[in-house]
């Protein structure tokens, strides 16, 4: 059975300092006298709860109000349907003795990153005022809009 051990911290002045030095000092010595391996790589930044909030109930929820989508039963019809394939949609070639296949896919909104995630947004809000004339608040107007007390 193979340990992996994660630990996250940044890269300042060129050196690496960590977030939780003391498990990180403790995780080492249990290591002692044994081979490894080490990866660096840029941490991925899942999406936020808030981004996933602005979307679905925003960003969707206004382009389901419109006269074009009223025939979807739901806004993540809307979602699967129309705007992840547009936006999220990529082709992958299968190879299999010798015969290639071209299949479309669609990368779910969870594998994306705070950065992907925004840009995915601000494209689905740019598509629907283009092509559809939907106007869709930004974030801060809609969280004060939807929670405005007098």
């Amino acid at each position: 059975m193979s340990l992996i051990v994660r630990h996250y911290g940044k890269i300042e002045n060129g050196k690496k300092t960590y977030y939780n030095p003391e498990l990180y000092k403790q995780q080492m010595d249990q290591l002692e006298g044994q081979e490894f391996e080490e990866v660096i790589k840029k941490r991925h930044r899942k999406v936020s709860d808030d981004q996933h909030s602005y979307y679905r109930g925003a960003v969707l929820g206004t382009i389901a109000k419109h006269d074009s989508f009223i025939h979807f039963n739901k806004p993540d019809d809307i979602h699967d349907d129309v705007i992840a394939p547009m936006f999220l949609g990529y082709t992958k070639v299968v190879t299999l003795e010798n015969q290639q296949w071209e299949i479309k896919l669609v990368k779910s909104t969870a594998d994306l990153n705070k950065d992907e995630m925004r840009e995915f947004i601000e494209k689905t809000i740019a598509w629907a005022a283009i092509e559809f004339g939907i106007i869709i608040l930004d974030s801060t107007q809609y969280y004060l809009t939807l929670h405005k007390t007098t």
